[in-house]
């Protein structure tokens, strides 16, 4: 899975357009069983703009003419998500309104079935997502999660460098910050890393936090990756 990841990286270090980088994106997911791919941007709940698409034809026009973001809970859910999530999983304790599923047949019956959802948090209120689902009704192959959540993040971190310049400007990462990111990228918990390097738990989780201010990561998968980016972890 790691090999895969870094492939990835590699392969789209120097791309020079969005062009490019999406289809080497589209070629990652298809191999993770993913038929359909959005990219879109949600502001106070509501889809602000959608870079691009990849659906069903007639998926996107039905969803934007009947304005379904209104009730589609994964828009809702999205700007309190801090990690990847399935669609089935965002009825929440009450479950899903009548409403809520009546939208999840209807999708079903254009080709969108069995999604993930991967938030990626920007400034203050900004939140992007980009989508991934199948046009057959099945389970989404959510073992490999992590997977595409890595595909993902840095997909988005080229994307921002190539379209509007953001860049990384990270702080320098101590030693033991560094050797702990380096075996988060090898799949390790934070108790297992405490292991291999003699310290505890709790100290693992401080310079992984500390690591990710400096990165300005809000979570460790994105810490890797933009650790791999910079140079810090090697390929």
């Amino acid at each position: 899975m790691v090999a895969m990841v870094e492939e990835f990286i590699e392969s789209t270090q120097d791309v020079a357009s969005d062009t490019k980088l999406k289809q080497l994106f589209l070629t990652a997911i298809e191999e993770e069983g993913y038929e359909n791919v959005v990219f879109a941007r949600v502001r106070n709940r509501r889809l602000s703009s959608i870079p691009w698409s990849e659906f069903p034809a007639g998926y996107l026009d039905a969803y934007q003419t009947g304005q379904w973001d209104k009730i589609d809970p994964v828009v809702q859910r999205i700007q309190s998500a801090r990690r990847p999530f399935v669609w089935s999983d965002t009825g929440g304790e009450a479950g899903f309104s009548q409403q809520q599923k009546a939208f999840f047949e209807q999708c079903r019956e254009l080709g969108v079935h069995s999604g993930i959802t991967i938030p990626i948090h920007g400034i203050g209120s900004e939140v992007d997502l980009i989508s991934l689902s199948l046009r057959e009704k099945c389970a989404a192959p959510t073992p490999r999660m992590t997977h595409v959540y890595m595909l993902t993040v840095q997909y988005w971190l080229k994307y921002c460098e190539l379209t509007d310049g953001r860049r990384s400007q990270s702080a320098p990462l101590t030693c033991q910050e560094l050797e702990c990111l380096r075996w988060c990228k090898e799949g390790k918990t934070n108790w297992e890393i405490g292991e291999i390097l003699s310290i505890s738990e709790k100290t693992v989780e401080f310079h992984l936090a500390n690591a990710m201010r400096k990165l300005g990561a809000n979570n460790r998968i994105t810490a890797v990756i933009v650790g791999i980016k910079e140079g810090l972890i090697p390929l």
